[in-house]
């Protein structure tokens, strides 16, 4: 064996306890990230429009019962907006989605979080659900994509 090759394996094996380090660090303040998403969702707390990039892309399926489908895609500004104006009502309604089966995937500069999203107004469940965060210049995780899948219909 080569010095050199053998100085890069043992830095390499240094650094190694950082990195799973870091990488507990991100998971765990996505989970929090998401946590909080969840609780100003089921309060609907208008602030929780405040998680989304002004720059995010919202794209939404709407599958309907004679199997036509339905794509719209919104910017964040947009997406902000309406998550403000709808709180009242989707309160009213009692309209709350329930996460389970959540995943944390940990990419180069962002995170992807999967989940099964569950309609409690409608009784169903998406399970394509997904959103990407990552950190802004002040280093504060915020939402850049989320996709979603709905339906008209209950299931109920």
């Amino acid at each position: 064996m080569n010095k050199q090759f053998l100085v890069s394996v043992i830095i390499s094996l240094l650094l190694l306890p950082t990195f799973v380090v870091a990488a507990g660090d991100t998971k765990v303040e996505a989970k929090e990230f998401f946590e909080r998403y969840i609780i100003l969702g089921e309060n609907f707390d208008k602030s929780v429009a405040d998680l989304y990039s002004d720059n995010a892309i919202i794209k939404v399926k709407r599958l309907y019962p004679n199997g036509q489908m339905k794509e719209m895609a919104f910017g964040g500004t947009k997406w902000k907006s309406l998550v403000k104006k709808s709180m009242p009502l989707g309160k009213a309604r009692g309209d709350i989605s329930k996460f389970s089966d959540i995943k944390i995937f940990l990419n180069n500069t962002n995170v992807t979080i999967k989940a099964n999203r569950y309609s409690v107004l409608k009784c169903y469940t998406d399970k394509g659900y997904y959103m990407v965060i990552e950190k802004d210049s002040t280093g504060k995780y915020q939402i850049v994509e989320e996709y979603m899948e709905t339906q008209p219909q209950s299931d109920c």
